[in-house]
């Protein structure tokens, strides 16, 4: 079989079923378990805090006895024993590339890898996802990184595959330039720039069909299910969404062009092993259809800056666990936002992407684009919710328009908003935003 028939890029990890995970990942975790007892200091100080004997540590079922690493965990070891910090594992000479994300305290959290890090877990994930989301050798990839800081990552994942890496940055000229003259045929990018990249072309009296793209792939910040109609129509291409974090994987989880729509299948198999706990209990759940919780993730053969346990934040639930048609046995995931973007509205969670769904059902009366505005600080938020909602090609009478989207949310979210329509929202090339600070910090 050529490679470009191959159902999968690496069909003897992905095919592995949800049950075969404990055989293959349990001894991978103890022998992780002990590099890290044995090489970082930070994981030293923190087993011994949790007085915890790592000779306990017999099998992944035992994962449940390691304490959690959360990220401010992570800024505070940084700031010992550089560069990374206390949690890096290996000697400065085996480090190949640190990353420096944005921070939003204003402190970036910087990543450090070997090459057998960015070469075998972060390359490796990225060309799982980036073949089932149908990128193939004979692929050309405009490459417009999801994040900065995993630019040069996520390029290897690209060439991994035998596709063409092709970077041009947030460049709307080049982005067009390489499919109009150099026949670029694949999008990697965020989702904002997917709807950014559609009104650019408008704006210059081009066809979208007559650009050749035939493939986009991304995330970084979840909405896709509302935006893919449209831009598969548009562009004529077929939409896949990927999710990961560059602490552990640029990419843990992504949709498989056969059924994409129905979740993300979970790629980390030999990588990273996740699990799913209860953000309020910090209990263990079963990944079963249904459950939903929290994301935790732990690295199985990473050595520059391995973590146990973390704390991803991202809520999401399990729709499936059966072997899909693509052929991949894992289980898929939907986001359903991030823990620490939800809102109490009268003690209901709101969490914005479910406001954007919600309001996205009332296109083209509306765009899809909302921004929550927040008087003060959150997460407990006195009713009503303000949230402004941008209008669509054909809103009809405003009036009657506001009231249904506000009677939409209160009866679909179990909260009430009070709704302000406006004619244009704030564009992204990046990352889009649902959440406004209106108050002074």
């Amino acid at each position: 079989m050529t490679d470009k028939l191959k159902k999968m890029f690496n069909e003897e990890m992905e095919s592995v079923t949800a049950e075969g995970l404990a055989a293959l990942h349990d001894e991978k975790f103890l022998s992780q378990v002990k590099y890290v007892s044995d090489n970082s200091i930070f994981y030293q100080d923190k087993f011994k805090e949790a007085d915890l004997d790592v000779s306990r540590i017999k099998s992944l079922d035992d994962i449940v006895k390691l304490p959690f690493t959360v990220k401010s965990d992570l800024r505070e070891a940084q700031m010992k024993n550089p560069p990374v910090g206390a949690h890096r594992a290996c000697d400065v000479i085996d480090l190949c590339r640190v990353y420096s994300s944005s921070g939003t305290t204003g402190i970036p959290t910087y990543l450090g890898l070997t090459a057998g890090d960015i070469h075998d877990v972060h390359a490796e994930a990225i060309a799982r996802f980036c073949w089932g989301g149908g990128i193939r050798p004979d692929s050309i990839v405009v490459n417009i990184p999801t994040a900065p800081f995993i630019a040069d990552t996520f390029r290897e994942g690209i060439e991994k595959t035998g596709a063409v890496n092709f970077p041009t940055g947030f460049n709307t000229d080049r982005v067009l330039s390489a499919f109009q003259y150099q026949g670029a045929n694949t999008l990697h990018s965020t989702v904002s720039f997917w709807s950014y990249l559609l009104g650019e072309v408008e704006k210059a009296g081009l066809n979208p069909k007559e650009l050749g793209i035939r493939t986009i792939v991304g995330g970084a910040e979840g909405g896709t299910k509302i935006v893919r109609p449209l831009i598969e129509e548009s562009f004529g291409a077929t939409v896949v969404e990927g999710m990961g974090m560059g602490e552990q994987c640029c990419i843990v989880w992504g949709e498989c062009v056969q059924n994409r729509g129905a979740g993300m299948h979970y790629l980390g198999q030999g990588l990273v092993h996740v699990e799913i706990i209860d953000p309020e209990t910090d209990a263990s759940l079963e990944i079963k259809e249904g459950v939903m919780g929290e994301l935790v993730y732990t690295g199985l053969i990473q050595k520059g800056m391995p973590l146990l346990r973390y704390r991803s934040r991202d809520h999401v639930k399990v729709v499936s666990t059966e072997t899909c048609q693509c052929g991949r046995g894992g289980f898929r995931i939907e986001v359903l936002g991030r823990i620490d973007d939800m809102l109490t509205v009268l003690g209901v969670n709101v969490y914005p992407l479910a406001v954007k769904d919600v309001v996205s059902k009332l296109i083209p009366r509306v765009s899809g684009n909302i921004e929550i505005q927040l008087e003060n600080p959150g997460p407990v938020v006195a009713p009503p919710l303000k949230v402004k909602v941008e209008l669509g090609e054909a809103p009809g009478d405003k009036v009657e328009l506001k009231k249904q989207v506000e009677q939409e949310i209160r009866s679909r979210l179990i909260f009430q908003a009070k709704i302000e329509l406006v004619d244009e929202l704030p564009q992204y090339q990046y990352k889009g935003k649902l959440i406004r600070k209106v108050y002074e910090e």
